[in-house]
């Protein structure tokens, strides 16, 4: 290496290690620290960005399955990270897998991208990952905000549950976000309780803009993708493409 190289190289690292650890984690491709709350910001802390490939149906499943075999856990995050517009059952079942993966980076992109779909099969198993004692504290925060994502009401209690578990102004703050979401009304006693007791400013506001959206105040991303749905006469490829300007817009948005 030449001494120029040299140089530079060591500049790089002693500039990354000035930086915050959350920043350092994400080069890394490895979660950091929760600092945002919102569900779109969350996705951030996971390996991998928001991207789409351009490749056919076919092509992206061959590809993520090619991937997913691989013993780098890396490569299997890219191969997920591939379906995440897959208009297929095929892709689902990919996605399902990785939940299980031996490696938590994985399992935060298959929770992430099935939360980005919508997946509504996915909650009892997300449901079931959330409860569990051994689930690592980040996987649970991506579990509470895909859960968001999807929002289907069986995904409330495990949610409530959550947030009677953890003391972490983020972490609640991501639960309460994801509650306004989901938009079950059965949700508001505990939501209630937050906006009068909660000791964060902020988790007191996301609070009591979930009982707006549950009341039907504040529009949520949940029922622009219902609404979406609902227009019959739009091509699947036209929603597809709609949906995934949404979810950059929404990606972009900072608490």
């Amino acid at each position: 290496m030449s001494k120029a190289r040299l140089i530079l190289a060591t500049a790089f690292v002693a500039i990354a290690m000035m930086l915050p650890q959350a920043a350092r984690a994400q080069q890394l491709g490895l979660p950091g620290p929760m600092n945002n709350l919102s569900l779109q910001g969350l996705e951030q802390a996971g390996p991998g960005s928001l991207k789409h490939s351009g490749k056919t149906a076919d092509e992206s499943i061959r590809d993520a399955k090619r991937k997913f075999a691989d013993a780098d856990p890396r490569v299997r995050v890219q191969g997920l990270e591939g379906l995440r517009f897959v208009d297929s059952m095929d892709a689902n079942e990919i996605l399902f897998r990785g939940i299980s993966d031996p490696d938590v980076r994985v399992r935060i992109k298959a929770i992430d991208v099935l939360g980005a779909r919508g997946v509504a099969d996915a909650v009892p198993i997300m449901s079931q990952e959330l409860f569990l004692r051994e689930t690592p504290a980040v996987e649970k925060l991506h579990l509470v905000a895909s859960l968001g994502r999807i929002g289907d009401q069986r995904g409330a209690m495990p949610i409530i549950n959550y947030l009677k578990e953890t003391d972490d102004a983020d972490s609640r703050g991501t639960a309460v976000y994801a509650l306004g979401e989901i938009g079950d009304p059965a949700a508001n006693d505990s939501l209630i309780q937050i906006v009068s007791n909660d000791p964060s400013p902020k988790v007191r506001k996301l609070a009591r803009e979930a009982i707006e959206k549950i009341d039907g105040e504040l529009p949520s991303r949940h029922q622009a993708v219902v609404e979406a749905g609902k227009q019959k006469d739009i091509a699947t490829d036209e929603k597809l493409a709609k949906l995934r300007q949404m979810d950059e817009e929404m990606q972009a948005k900072q608490y």
